[in-house]
């Protein structure tokens, strides 16, 4: 057993919190598998504030020593972590469980939560929720196809979003086209706001038809402003629907973009990945400008 794990656990018992980064969990710069283990048996035990916690600072751990953290990417790629996450810490309905989908959603690739198809298609089946619907949607286990349709249909769910994605996700191309129809909308309106929100919902859905579609605005001239607040690229938006489905790739983090080079490498990547071409002019360089907006010298 891990010492450094156990003290971690009597002081979540003893309420306090996990604010810090996780120390003497590692071995070799890489998570101890001792420790992992221990962690996710409490995690199938423990009360719900403490199985929060457990979740906190596995995910800190799995993002603080993956290879592409000094590169700028923040994802959570451990297989053992994961592991735990999707099988421990999805095993009540509680603060634990949404802690835990809330980081698989986040932080992880779609490929990388395959594996897991079994078990969220099992908790799906038995807590169903809107952020469970679409864990679902990323992760795409196709043998959740029939409980995705069969909650589409029923009462709770035949009026809501999350379903839908779901099903637009795993293969019904029918639906998929309904998203893709408002991207095309908000786009011919010129409506930043809705075209931001609309390829927000592709992102979610993250088939490669989807991914295409959002990658090809990202030379969009659109921007949101804020009156006296704010004025924002939706290019911006069109990174971050693609960077929930690659958070390996640091080209795609907005915080990343500081100069127009920036947004060429994420042009580069989305061109050898998704086969997009770019041939429209680039809009005027623009992130995100706070007011007052400085007059150029």
């Amino acid at each position: 057993m891990s010492t450094a794990a156990q003290s971690y656990i009597d002081a979540f018992r003893r309420g306090e919190d996990f604010n810090a980064p996780a120390v003497g969990l590692t071995v070799q710069g890489q998570p101890d598998p001792a420790a992992l283990k221990f962690l996710g048996e409490q995690l199938a035990v423990a009360s719900s504030p403490v199985r929060e916690k457990i979740v906190k600072l596995l995910v800190d751990l799995g993002r603080r020593t993956d290879p592409l953290t000094p590169q700028g990417a923040d994802v959570l790629r451990n297989p053992q972590i994961l592991a735990i996450l999707a099988g421990p810490g999805l095993v009540k309905p509680d603060l634990g469980r949404q802690a835990a989908i809330d980081s698989l959603r986040r932080f992880s690739l779609p490929g990388d939560l395959s594996p897991f198809g079994d078990a969220l298609t099992k908790v799906l089946q038995e807590f169903p929720t809107e952020d469970c619907f679409l864990l679902v949607a990323k992760a795409k286990p196709q043998e959740a196809k029939g409980i995705v349709n069969h909650l589409a249909e029923s009462s709770a769910w035949s009026k809501t979003e999350a379903p839908r994605i779901a099903q637009a996700a795993l293969g019904d191309t029918k639906i998929e086209s309904e998203f893709l129809s408002a991207v095309a909308k908000a786009d011919a309106n010129s409506n930043a706001r809705a075209l931001a929100t609309a390829l927000a919902t592709l992102g979610l859905i993250g088939t490669p038809t989807s991914l295409r579609a959002i990658a090809q605005h990202l030379r969009t001239p659109l921007t949101i402003e804020l009156k006296g607040a704010f004025v924002k690229s939706v290019r911006i938006d069109v990174l971050e629907a693609l960077l929930y489905n690659f958070p390996d790739q640091p080209v795609l983090y907005p915080n990343k973009i500081v100069v127009p080079e920036d947004y060429l490498a994420a042009e580069q990547f989305c061109s050898r990945t998704l086969g997009v071409a770019y041939t429209t002019p680039e809009p005027p360089f623009l992130t995100y400008q706070g007011y007052p907006i400085p007059v150029p010298q």
